[in-house]
């Protein structure tokens, strides 16, 4: 069996494992609140998946046309649908002609070797590393995290335990795997920012952009797949917890909830990329632009922070609270890192230290990039198909949000935060071009709400582009 078919084969598994517990709770729970026979609980238990769509048809509502129904199921819920084929042909596509008995480069021997380190010492990493930095040896602080380490190699046991294989063959898919879910967080991105297709069509141009498939390809176990999906869970985390403080009257008990959820979502980011801070600052930008568009809009100061301070303190609590849970680890490294990364970040190419940074990737770290290279590293198109590009399709989409701003205040909290997230990436990829990978999701967001807008416009739902 080819890598490609096993690799979707293996996530259908996990797909239908999943959608088997979503529909297993969703209908629990609705026979014990309408309080329906409990022989519907039973079939819904005993028969996967399909207990629970027969309980759909047959006993949810009072609807008697069970054609009509599965119709109504299929229209609200054909997202659902759209991110599982995204899911198997990303899979797919990253497998697709792996033939080698090892993996891609050298740099994914250094990842797979604390993994197997930790698989062999019985689930815990050993604190020294005996080849890195040798003949001294790199000593790792038994209070550090390392949460890639410990999801692949923890991933790799419960694998091992099903079907028996060796630690690098697993290594073939999990890449492709952690590149894969990020589908599942973009997607509700797009729909907070714009709509359900917006979600479905950034989730596709995310997870097909050219920087982040040729760093998450199958046999490359290196750390961008999962900064690749980590990155993405934060945002969403951030941008959910933000609508909600943003209509909230007062500091109720889930907004206090979704702050402290984000803190520890920030937490593991502060451990899985060296980068982390770039997304604190992104969002920091954000809060700051709001908080200053909401006082020139009110043209007062004290009304200004009246509508954006729930918004601020639910801010201000997962930003403390994520690095407060970053102390007992790293001590202030972790804070300290975040207020100078924006200037210390380049010392990662140097060779300041006993030994220089040899991996490969690092390489890239040495190009500065001006406008030019930015537009043909995010294209895969040239000439005056450009134009289409997804980098042009972001500028076209922040032209429209601004204009069905102006003309009818619609979409100002998406417009804010495109413009800081497409800012941010553009100057830090003038320093260096590795960071037009920086690029991908805002590029993606933005090009798949302009896509969004054109199907409304074709479909009827938006009459002009101020809707």
């Amino acid at each position: 069996m080819t890598h490609e078919i096993a690799g979707i084969l293996a996530t259908s598994f996990i797909i239908l494992i999943a959608l088997w517990i979503t529909s297993l709770v969703w209908s629990l729970s609705d026979i014990i609140r309408t309080r329906k026979p409990i022989k519907w609980a039973v079939l819904a238990i005993v028969i996967p998946l399909l207990g629970a769509l027969l309980y759909y048809l047959y006993a949810h509502t009072t609807e008697k046309i069970k054609r009509r129904k599965f119709k109504d199921l299929m229209k609200s819920r054909w997202t659902v649908v759209a991110i599982i084929i995204i899911m198997l042909l990303s899979m797919y596509v990253r497998l697709i002609d792996y033939r080698w008995p090892y993996l891609r480069n050298i740099d994914s021997y250094v990842f797979y070797r604390w993994m197997d380190e930790t698989v062999i010492n019985n689930g815990v990493l050993p604190t020294l590393d005996t080849y890195e930095l040798a003949p001294v040896g790199f000593y790792r602080p038994p209070e550090w995290v390392y949460p890639y380490f410990y999801i692949g190699a923890y991933s790799y046991m419960a694998v091992n335990a099903l079907t028996p294989m060796q630690l690098w063959e697993f290594l073939i898919y999990f890449p492709p795997f952690l590149a894969t879910l990020a589908v599942i967080p973009l997607y509700f991105i797009g729909k907070m920012l714009y709509d359900r297709r917006a979600g479905v069509l950034a989730a596709f141009i995310y997870v097909f952009d050219i920087s982040n498939l040729s760093r998450s390809l199958g046999g490359d176990p290196d750390s961008d797949a999962i900064v690749i999906l980590v990155s993405t869970i934060v945002m969403a985390a951030m941008i959910f917890t933000y609508k909600y403080a943003s209509e909230s009257k007062r500091l109720d008990k889930k907004l206090l909830l979704y702050s402290v959820l984000t803190s520890v979502v920030l937490w593991v980011w502060y451990s899985t990329w060296a980068g982390y801070w770039y997304i604190t600052w992104l969002f920091t930008g954000f809060i700051a632009l709001k908080l200053l568009f909401t006082i020139m809009k009110k043209r007062n100061v004290k009304l200004g922070w009246h509508d954006t301070k729930y918004i601020i303190i639910s801010f201000v609590i997962y930003t403390a609270l994520s690095f407060a849970l970053t102390v007992p680890s790293y001590g202030d490294t972790k804070i300290t890192s975040a207020l100078a990364g924006p200037i210390q970040f380049q010392s990662i190419k140097g060779e300041d230290y006993q030994f220089p940074n040899v991996y490969v990737s690092v390489a890239e770290l040495q190009q500065s990039g001006g406008p030019r290279e930015i537009i043909e590293r995010t294209s895969v198109v040239g000439g005056p198909a450009i134009l289409i590009s997804s980098f042009f399709l972001m500028i076209y989409t922040l032209i429209y949000l601004l204009y069905s701003y102006y003309q009818k205040r619609h979409h100002v909290d998406t417009v804010l935060l495109l413009l800081v997230w497409f800012l941010g990436p553009f100057l830090a990829t003038i320093v260096a071009i590795r960071f037009s990978t920086l690029f991908s999701a805002p590029l993606a967001i933005g090009s798949a709400i302009f896509l969004a807008k054109l199907i409304r416009m074709g479909t009827g739902e938006d009459k002009s582009w101020s809707d």
